[in-house]
């Protein structure tokens, strides 16, 4: 059964992050939401990002907001999809 992942991520706790989940569930009710407060220019730290990578399955979707919720730029965005890509899954934004 495939499973599906929205990812929400903000930079610091003071900004609201509900609007980014509203527009997952709008479009994809089913998922689960994955919330993170995380800045940096890299990926690799963000400790929730981190554990969906690890639980996802073959045929799993994932669903961001907007791109810049996955990556800060073309050549992170690269990396994370062919990781997503390594793993069979499908990517939403």
């Amino acid at each position: 059964m495939n499973r599906y992942f929205g990812y929400a991520r903000i930079s610091t706790p003071q900004q609201s992050i509900e609007r980014q989940i509203r527009n997952i569930l709008a479009a994809y009710p089913q998922s689960e939401i994955i919330r993170e407060v995380f800045t940096g220019t890299k990926f690799q730290g963000r400790r929730e990002f981190e554990k969906l990578l690890k639980k996802l399955n073959a045929g799993d979707t994932i669903i961001f907001d907007s791109v810049s919720r996955m990556s800060r730029d073309a050549e992170e965005g690269f990396t994370i999809w062919r990781i997503f890509s390594a793993k069979e899954l499908i990517l939403y934004s």
